[in-house]
């Protein structure tokens, strides 16, 4: 069934670490052209398009989900290319062997020693995995349908969706098997998790009960778990209410959780910021003449957090740019393979690289890796007439 029996954990570091190494992953740009491997301290700002694993109906391949959703150890990335699990080193790419059964799915996260982590999908319905690179199969996750996170430790993070009561029950795994279920207050729903740190702190959110009776789940906060696995998870404020969601993304290893805020009557979405004690979130500003966006990921140690603008510019196209924040002063923005066209950023690493998807003049979307991403974001210059929103709540 494709479950290789070896543990996920941080027993498969030293095969990890040589694979990878002996794989030698190099710069490249879109070309082709190799350079020596990138370091924290020395890199060449470029936005690398990766090769795409081919399949079926490549006529029209911007039907296709092809993103970078994970940045790993030595040129790593990890994602999703034609609906299937890939990974990449450099810009070659790699498939994620499918068990039997399986049709596709995506790696959602990869820790510094190269463990893969996402969902298979397929007739038999969606499974939950690890994987190492190189290895000749994945090891199924017990219980998940998805897995969304890991940290450094090895631990897992995903959840499942219960069909008979509309939610999602949320799971850690240690060791290739469920350490716990994760608790919710009574009367809460949960409906994904998130993220993880090598603290065991946990993310992701959920619905709870106000009292109103017309809508039993108008509350719709982000919560935090610790690694205690007795304890109650935290409800980040605000709490959320009818047409107001709170969505952490991600959790760094300081404890610094970044996500948005989704007001679903205005269709609009803004980045936050929580930090310990995780009371009111700081409303990050978006770029000049944005009018939305999101955070998706922050990197592990240097405070960076990226994910997407949206200038709806009316009557001309919308335009979506990946976007990067430091932890401080202004937002900025990533250059995309045309001057406005779309664009959005998944993963960023401590060595600044930052993984995602672009469009090309053809409107075809490519999984693409930006290098040097800080020496590259700048302030784009807002539309006449139109300022950048303030940092604070809608």
């Amino acid at each position: 069934m494709g479950n290789t029996g070896r543990a996920v954990g941080a027993g498969v570091a030293g095969a990890l670490l040589v694979s990878l190494a002996l794989a030698t992953p190099v710069r490249a740009d879109s070309g082709g052209t190799a350079a020596a491997p990138d370091t924290a301290a020395s890199c060449a700002p470029a936005l690398r398009v990766l090769k795409s694993l081919a399949g079926p109906g490549d006529g029209n391949p911007w039907l296709h989900t092809d993103q970078v959703n994970g940045i790993g150890p030595l040129g790593l990335s990890v994602g999703v290319s034609h609906d299937k699990p890939a990974y990449w080193l450099g810009t070659a790419v790699h498939a994620v062997p499918l068990p039997a059964g399986a049709t596709g799915g995506s790696v959602e996260a990869v820790n510094r020693l190269g463990l893969m982590v996402g969902t298979l999908t397929g007739p038999g319905g969606r499974k939950a995995f690890g994987y190492r690179p190189g290895a000749k199969a994945v090891t199924l996750l017990p219980g998940g349908q998805y897995a969304t996170a890991v940290n450094d430790r090895g631990h897992v993070v995903g959840h499942r969706h219960e069909p008979s009561t509309g939610t999602s029950a949320g799971l850690e795994w240690s060791g290739g098997a469920v350490r716990r279920e994760l608790p919710v207050p009574t009367g809460f729903r949960l409906d994904e998790v998130t993220g993880i740190n090598n603290a065991g702190q946990i993310t992701g959110h959920g619905s709870g009960p106000t009292g109103n009776d017309e809508d039993p789940y108008d509350m719709n906060p982000g919560l935090l778990w610790s690694a205690d696995t007795a304890a109650a998870p935290t409800l980040l404020q605000p709490l959320g209410g009818n047409y107001e969601y709170y969505r952490p993304q991600a959790i760094d290893e300081s404890g610094r959780v970044v996500g948005h805020h989704w007001y679903s009557r205005a269709m609009q979405e803004t980045p936050l910021l929580w930090t310990a004690p995780y009371a009111e979130p700081s409303y990050v500003p978006l770029p000049a003449g944005s009018t939305s966006g999101t955070f998706e990921d922050i990197s592990p140690r240097t405070r960076v957090s990226v994910g997407a603008a949206t200038t709806y510019n009316p009557p001309e196209d919308t335009v979506v740019r990946a976007q990067y924040w430091t932890g401080g002063g202004p937002m900025r923005v990533l250059p995309g393979l045309t001057p406005t066209g779309y664009s959005a950023a998944y993963a960023v690493g401590d060595d600044d690289r930052v993984g995602g998807v672009a469009l090309d003049a053809a409107g075809v979307a490519h999984p693409v890796v930006w290098t040097c991403a800080g020496r590259q974001a700048y302030e784009p210059v807002a539309p006449a007439g139109r300022e950048a929103r303030p940092a604070k709540a809608p």
